[in-house]
């Protein structure tokens, strides 16, 4: 299966639901919606939509370290997740949050902590190399995040693109960049390959990909 996605809606929520099946929850980052808004996001998307969620901001600003409000926080996130019938939970930092002594074992924590607690976890590390991520991770069910255009690593489970623009959020991919994006999603060996557009064209090149490919698989 083949999922294309905006993360966030970039369009009124009801005329998304018509253009697409699938979406990464970036309301999330900054709280926890509301029952309201998660039973009409329910009774709203088509049949077969796909949910993910961003998970709250604060636990990449906590460094990942376990602390009373990061577990809640984590706890928050979770049950949303599983009332929203989300495919992943998305743990994403910024670019420097890199590797070290000191963040190694508290990410390796981290990630023992939340696979007992959140469905399908992943992992969007930017200042970490994937065979790093993949080297910490070992065995424990969590997914790694990446971009198909710097790297094309191998998940049988689930293969979770994020695109954050070529230069940045304000940056725009062009049909050649996103043709690739296309040919990676059409030899993808993933048992659902999941992409998620994050840069300010996010709806037209989503749009574009999923044209492409024809109806999603």
């Amino acid at each position: 299966m083949i999922s294309i996605a905006c993360s966030g809606f970039p369009v009124p929520v009801s005329r998304y639901f018509q253009e697409f099946k699938a979406v990464e929850v970036s309301d999330t980052e900054l709280g926890i919606p509301g029952l309201g808004t998660l039973r009409r996001w329910l009774r709203e998307a088509t049949p077969g939509f796909v949910f993910t969620v961003l998970a709250p901001k604060q636990i990449a600003t906590a460094s990942f370290v376990l602390d009373p409000a990061v577990e809640q926080a984590i706890d928050a996130v979770a049950g949303f997740a599983k009332q929203l019938k989300s495919q992943a939970v998305v743990f994403a930092a910024a670019q420097d949050y890199v590797s070290t002594r000191k963040t190694k074992p508290q990410l390796k924590d981290f990630v023992k902590h939340v696979v007992k607690r959140v469905p399908h976890p992943v992992l969007d590390l930017p200042g970490w190399s994937g065979k790093e991520l993949r080297t910490l991770v070992g065995s424990a069910p969590v997914h790694i995040a990446f971009d198909p255009l710097e790297e094309q690593p191998d998940d049988k489970a689930l293969a979770y693109l994020r695109l954050p623009g070529p230069a940045g959020y304000r940056s725009r991919y062009d049909a050649t960049a996103l043709d690739r994006v296309v040919e990676f999603c059409n030899g993808s060996r993933a048992k659902h390959t999941f992409v998620a557009f994050r840069n300010i064209d996010r709806y037209e090149n989503a749009r574009y990909v999923k044209g492409k490919l024809g109806a999603q698989r």
